[in-house]
């Protein structure tokens, strides 16, 4: 008979048989669930890269349930990289769509640096300013937050500028300064004046100060924008008529620290002849012409050679300036002035002694004929009798003296006749010149029709003015208008003769074939239709096309009834020498 073993050491050897077995079944277990997420991990890298984004995600949201598995972190990592850059996909066309994506990832992963940044940026980006702070200021603990905060209010400080709203730019601006004291953002702000017209020139100085107190010596860039900055300032204080601010705002200290100090010196006077010039623009003559001469009085202190005689050369420039300003406004006893005290500072300056024929001339063209007889060799001698003349016949016209006014127009086109002077001349004239061979059943039957009536009943040449205007306006350019060899008050002359015409004639004009009386008959969005024109001679019928038109040549001026599709009729006197266009 075998003996039996006490109980007390058979129950500790089950015990471990028992803890033994379950361990083992643990680690069986344990081993094919980890396998199971690894493979599932897998699966979702392997659905990654054949595109299926779809089932990628699935198999990541799946392992992130299973909170016992090691893969569960690496699945909400490899997600939140997932949808991120589908968010930033999307947000190429479609920003709504893309937003609920953005907002996932952060509840993915509040944590996450790169998540929060690039959600602020999308919205950012849509000018949901205060929505795209909120996020960012969500996690205080957040690497790059704060930088990426004053960015957003600089950019919708500037979306506000864009918008007009100044006030609320430079709230922005002062709330991205309480973030990050950057010198830039304080040049935004200069841009609600600049740009705005908002607030004083006062308050772009205070804004250029205060980005100098906070410039680093090292940062060229901003220093050249600073640089930029001033010089808007200084045209937008002298175009805004506040000249007293001007000189406080060109003694600000040149930042730049890559400028030589004789450079800075050259930059700064040129600067302030640049403010003069301005000033003269903006018709402060006394102001500009002053502040010009101070500041060559300064650089011959300063400079020699070439930099001071280019400074020198801009001050007689600042000259020419505001003479052509007088003459363009027929200031005649200024224009002769400065040209004299111009003439003072360089008596051998070809432009300045033509001004001064012109400026001359104004007053008595006798004397300017003289003065012009010493340039007879220039290549400009005819263009400047041709103003001389027409300087006369202006004078002329003035006092109604239009017969000499005429021969004075005439001696112009002798010498220059397609200057924009002598076309204008000619324009004046014609717009005073009557009718030539009314007869009176004409003017009875124009005066029936009650279509139109001509200034105190006075049936001129109004057709042949218009052209000729026309022929003036294409001639004065932006670049004719800078001339400083421009005729007296053309601008003013210019306006004021096409609003007299305007104000009643209903037609456009060209000038055609001398001695040629052509209408041009017109359709505009309108079919093809047959008209009768009753002309001095005869009656013409005549076929205009669909959306164009048709010369008609009369056999002589005057009277022509034009028909019109809707069965009434226009009159027009045809002039020699001109296209009138018709509309039926």
């Amino acid at each position: 008979m075998t003996a039996s073993r006490p109980p007390k050491a058979i129950a500790p050897r089950r015990a471990r048989v028992a803890a033994t077995s379950l361990a083992a079944l643990l680690l069986v277990g344990g081993c094919a669930y980890f396998q199971d997420t690894q493979s599932q991990m897998e699966e979702a890298e392997t659905a990654l890269a054949e595109g299926d984004e779809s089932r990628a995600e699935q198999l990541y949201r799946e392992v992130m349930r299973n909170k016992k598995s090691r893969d569960s972190e690496d699945a909400r990592r490899a997600l939140v990289s997932l949808l991120l850059q589908r968010a930033a996909r999307m947000m190429e066309t479609d920003s709504d769509s893309a937003m609920p994506i953005y907002r996932d990832v952060i509840s993915l992963k509040p944590d996450s640096d790169e998540a929060r940044i690039a959600y602020a940026r999308a919205l950012m980006k849509v000018e949901r300013y205060t929505e795209a702070v909120d996020v960012l200021m969500e996690d205080k603990g957040c690497r790059g937050c704060k930088s990426l905060i004053s960015v957003i209010y600089i950019e919708s400080g500037n979306t506000n500028v864009r918008d007009g709203n100044y006030s609320e730019a430079l709230e922005d601006y002062d709330l991205a300064l309480s973030v990050n004291r950057d010198p830039l953002t304080v040049l935004a702000k200069v841009d609600t004046y600049t740009v705005g017209e908002y607030g004083t020139a006062t308050d772009a100085y205070n804004f250029l100060d205060q980005a100098l107190r906070l410039m680093p010596a090292d940062q060229i860039g901003v220093q050249q924008v600073w640089w930029d900055k001033r010089q808007q300032v200084i045209y937008a204080a002298a175009l805004r008529g506040e000249h007293d601010k001007l000189t406080g705002i060109l003694e600000l200290p040149d930042p730049r620290a890559r400028v030589e100090d004789g450079q800075k010196k050259i930059d700064i006077l040129n600067l302030r002849m640049y403010a003069a010039s301005l000033q003269i623009y903006v018709k402060a003559y006394d102001l500009g012409t002053a502040r010009g001469m101070q500041t060559f009085k300064d650089a011959e202190g300063q400079l020699s050679g070439e930099p001071l005689e280019a400074l020198r050369k801009t001050l007689l420039g600042l000259y020419m300036q505001r003479i052509a300003a007088h003459v363009a406004d027929g200031d005649t006893k200024q224009a002769i002035a400065m040209s004299e005290q111009a003439l003072e500072l360089d008596p051998t300056d070809r432009t300045l002694n033509l001004q001064h024929v012109i400026a001359t001339a104004m007053r008595n063209s006798g004397s300017g004929r003289k003065l012009l007889a010493d340039w007879e060799a220039d290549p400009e001698y005819n263009r400047m009798r041709a103003l001389v003349e027409t300087a006369y016949a202006l004078k002329m016209m003035g006092i109604g003296q239009f017969a000499s006014a005429r021969a004075a127009t005439e001696k112009a086109e002798r010498y220059a006749p397609e200057l924009l002077e002598t076309h204008l001349a000619r324009a004046e004239l014609q717009a005073e010149t009557r009718f030539e061979g009314l007869r009176k059943s004409w003017a009875e039957t124009f005066r029936e029709m009650d279509q139109f009536n001509y200034p105190k009943a006075r049936i001129n040449h109004y057709g042949h003015a218009l052209a000729e205007l026309r022929v003036v306006q294409s001639l004065y350019t932006q670049e004719a208008a800078r001339d400083y060899l421009r005729g007296p008050q053309v601008a003013s002359r210019i306006q004021a003769l096409d609003e007299r015409i305007k104000a009643f004639y209903p037609f456009e004009a060209q000038l055609g074939t001398p001695g040629e009386a052509v209408i041009v008959l017109t359709r505009v969005d309108s079919p093809a239709t047959k008209v009768s024109v009753k002309g001095p001679r005869q009656v013409h019928e005549v076929e205009v096309p669909e959306n164009g038109q048709v010369e008609l040549k009369l056999k002589m001026p005057g009277l022509a009834l034009v028909g019109t599709a809707a069965g009434g009729e226009k009159a027009v006197f045809a002039e020699p020498g001109v296209k009138i266009f018709i509309p039926i």
